[in-house]
């Protein structure tokens, strides 16, 4: 049943952004073997299901709706979506620690920076739960943002670049890219909560405003919250004038993020 309920999540109709973006980077940014890094991109698929799992759970988000049918919580119940949330994040870690095909020290690395960068997911959520029905400040729902989606785009693209051996400074562009570009996509996300279609969403909208939740339009009103999300389109821009090697596709997300309607 457990895995029967982890192949229902992670078969919705989700977008895989994480493990396309991953293997962009991986193939076309620097020239990795594609069937070498499969194991990586399951991974990131299998995590941010767990995330997914998670949130929908009655004790957080308490959603109906994902990735266009039922929550697993509300098709099986509530233990066993704990169950297969954490028994996604194990089969993630296996998956990692399979990556025979590159330097042992390069794998073992990135499962460190991949195992901090859940860990910092689980305080965005504990931050997302404890700011529900109290007002924040744009810098406070700023820095909620990148803990709990601008570190999975982050984890995407660093952990192809960490398999990678890329240079440190290479990173920290990298990383400061995703940062922006991650926030832009939660401020997007925020938008199309009051302004979407929940046929194209695959999830109810309003439910940002049905639970009290302080986002980037309750703070600054649609218009103000769609001229922030250029701003940090523009920051993201700018941050991959500092990435020494020209990787065209990020443009492109960037560009898919801010003007996706789902």
């Amino acid at each position: 049943s457990i895995t029967e309920a982890s192949n229902y999540s992670l078969l919705g109709d989700g977008k895989r952004l994480r493990p396309i973006v991953a293997w962009e980077i991986a193939v076309n940014g620097y020239g990795l073997n594609h069937s070498a890094i499969m194991p990586l991109l399951k991974s990131l698929e299998y995590m941010h299901t767990a995330s997914l799992i998670f949130d929908d759970l009655p004790s957080q988000d308490n959603a109906s709706i994902r990735r266009g049918r039922q929550t697993l919580h509300e098709v099986y119940n509530t233990a066993i979506a704990e169950l297969a949330g954490l028994f996604l994040t194990q089969k993630a870690i296996e998956e990692q620690a399979s990556l025979l095909e590159f330097d042992a020290k390069a794998v073992l690395k990135m499962i460190q920076y991949s195992a901090r960068m859940t860990e910092n997911m689980c305080k965005g959520q504990a931050m997302d739960l404890a700011s529900k029905g109290k007002p924040l400040t744009l810098e406070q729902l700023t820095t909620m943002s990148y803990y709990k989606t601008g570190i999975a785009f982050e984890a995407s693209i660093i952990m192809p670049a960490i398999l990678a051996q890329a240079k440190e400074s290479e990173m920290e562009a990298l990383k400061k890219f995703a940062r922006y570009a991650g926030i832009a996509f939660q401020i997007k996300d925020d938008l199309l909560d009051v302004e979407g279609d929940d046929r194209k969403l695959g999830k109810a909208i309003g439910k940002d405003k049905e639970n009290n939740n302080s986002t980037f339009v309750s703070i600054l009103g649609q218009d103000g919250a769609r001229k922030e999300m250029w701003e940090h389109y523009c920051l993201a821009m700018e941050a991959l004038e500092e990435v020494p090697r020209n990787i065209i596709f990020l443009k492109h997300l960037l560009n898919y993020m801010v003007n996706r309607d789902h």
